[in-house]
């Protein structure tokens, strides 16, 4: 469920070529999982059951698991948690997009495509 979480929250740019995109999102998604795990148990029990909620809401609320639902239906799930009018859920998300964003942003692959649109935008077009 992490990866599909995951997926939501790493932003489509720079572009990367599909293959690119799914090894990224892979470590991404592996790098997030590892954050959680390497909490201290009082910290990861709490988000451990986060995730355990955030499953079984989705099935109160649309009869089926998150990752079985439709892409516009998990972001508009996804946007519920994120602006939760309580901390608990929001936090999760919280920790989720902050580990996902630094990963993405430092991937090598993630790295390159950036420096390549900058180089391409500072080349004076003929």
């Amino acid at each position: 469920m992490v990866d599909e979480i995951v997926q939501l929250l790493t932003p489509d740019d720079p572009v990367l070529a599909p293959a690119e995109r799914t090894r990224v999102q892979s470590s991404v998604s592996g790098f997030v999982a590892s954050q959680v795990e390497g909490l201290p148990s009082f910290m990861a029990m709490p988000y451990r059951l986060a995730i355990s909620a955030f499953g079984l809401m989705s099935v109160l609320r649309y009869g089926r698991g998150f990752c079985s639902l439709e892409d516009s239906r998990k972001r508009a799930y996804l946007a519920l948690w994120s602006e939760f009018p309580i901390g608990p859920p929001r936090d999760f998300v919280k920790l989720i997009r902050g580990c996902a964003l630094l990963a993405f942003f430092d991937h090598p692959d993630v790295t390159r495509a950036m420096l390549s649109e900058l180089a391409a935008e500072a080349s004076p077009h003929v």
